[in-house]
């Protein structure tokens, strides 16, 4: 059993080699704080801490096959669901003919969905759909988590108990891009879920990317209520490939793989044809006139950017105008439990429900 002190002792070891390290070799320093997570963390953590070494070091823990490693899975909150032919018959015994997926953002997971009691997708069984949830290794390459969650749909649709009707897909930050990145592969390899989807919607889903400090801010806040991660302080520094993309807004390998010419403005993947798509934003502060609150955003998305506008590096996605809606005075974890967001949310799906 490894005391207080000596854990502390070990951390404080770890951090002094991380900070020379730091500056001279980012691959060097991840391989130390890789081997310090593997044998002097407890082996048990919870699912939050989980989620946030994840979101940070991801890539890496896939490469060591960790202990920790977050991996790609469907659940429906209480259970892991199995996709194999007749499995999901004996797990969702009062299974409907619509299905909600759930899609979490950077560095959290499917429980998060649920905050102070409410539970966008569970709000919606009221309605007749079926909520499911992704759990997924934030830190991956999105265009990786986006390939293997097009193949997972394609699974979880040909063995649900009865015929699927309506697919409903809401993704929450990263969680949109992973999903924009499962549609494009879906089309490329002609899977079938494709043509189910009638409704997708993105909550402060950074489709132009977000700013790297901002991100950095934000794992760092959430180490510093961590216990046994606060004194990691600099693990913003080495960023995972999930965090590169999600700062960038890349969707695909080609987004990321070196090139011998930059991606033309007018190459990025259009929303999916056939589907009704959203986006939602939201501001800080309530004055949505304000071009700096604009900027701000959610403290962590700005809206141009939760919006897919076209700017510089980007071409618009062209969400029409009645299909984006801003928020004031919402953050970024708030877009989950915000009841306006509720009720745009539910408008949404209940206007384009199958019949």
């Amino acid at each position: 059993m490894i005391s207080k002190n000596n854990l502390s002792q070990r951390f404080q070891t770890v951090m002094d080699e991380l900070s020379s390290k730091m500056s001279e070799n980012k691959l060097v320093a991840k391989e130390k704080l890789g081997d310090f997570i593997e044998s002097g963390l407890p082996p048990v953590q919870s699912e939050m801490v989980i989620a946030t070494l994840n979101g940070a070091i991801g890539d890496y823990l896939a490469q060591r096959n960790s202990r920790f490693l977050q991996p790609m899975l469907l659940r429906d909150q209480h259970q892991t669901l199995n996709l194999e032919p007749g499995q999901l018959d004996q797990q969702l015994a009062r299974c409907t003919e619509r299905i909600v997926v759930c899609v979490h953002g950077w560095c959290m997971n499917d429980v998060q969905w649920k905050r102070k009691e409410h539970d966008h997708g569970r709000s919606l069984s009221q309605y007749g759909y079926t909520p499911v949830y992704l759990r997924y290794n934030t830190g991956l390459h999105i265009s990786e988590n986006g390939e293997n969650f097009a193949r997972m749909l394609e699974a979880l649709v040909a063995s649900w108990p009865c015929r699927v009707k309506e697919l409903v897909i809401i993704g929450h930050s990263m969680g949109g891009l992973v999903t924009r990145s499962a549609c494009y592969y879906a089309e490329q390899h002609q899977l079938n879920w494709l043509s189910t989807l009638h409704t997708f919607i993105t909550l402060g889903s950074p489709h132009n990317g977000a700013p790297l400090a901002k991100l950095a801010c934000w794992i760092d806040d959430r180490i510093a209520d961590t216990p046994y991660l606060k004194m990691l302080t600099r693990l913003s520094e080495i960023r995972s490939s999930g965090t590169k993309d999600l700062s960038q807004g890349h969707i695909r390998h080609t987004d990321w793989q070196p090139l011998a010419e930059p991606a033309l403005p007018q190459e990025r993947p259009p929303l999916p044809q056939g589907v009704a798509c959203y986006a939602i934003a939201s501001c800080l502060g309530q004055n949505l006139d304000d071009e700096k609150n604009l900027r701000l955003g959610d403290g962590l998305v700005p809206v141009a950017s939760a919006l897919g506008a076209a700017g510089d590096n980007y071409a618009a996605l062209n969400y029409p105008s009645q299909h984006q809606w801003v928020a004031g005075g919402i953050n970024h974890i708030d877009l989950l439990i915000h009841p306006h967001i509720a009720k745009k949310v539910q408008q949404w799906v209940l206007f384009n429900t199958a019949e």
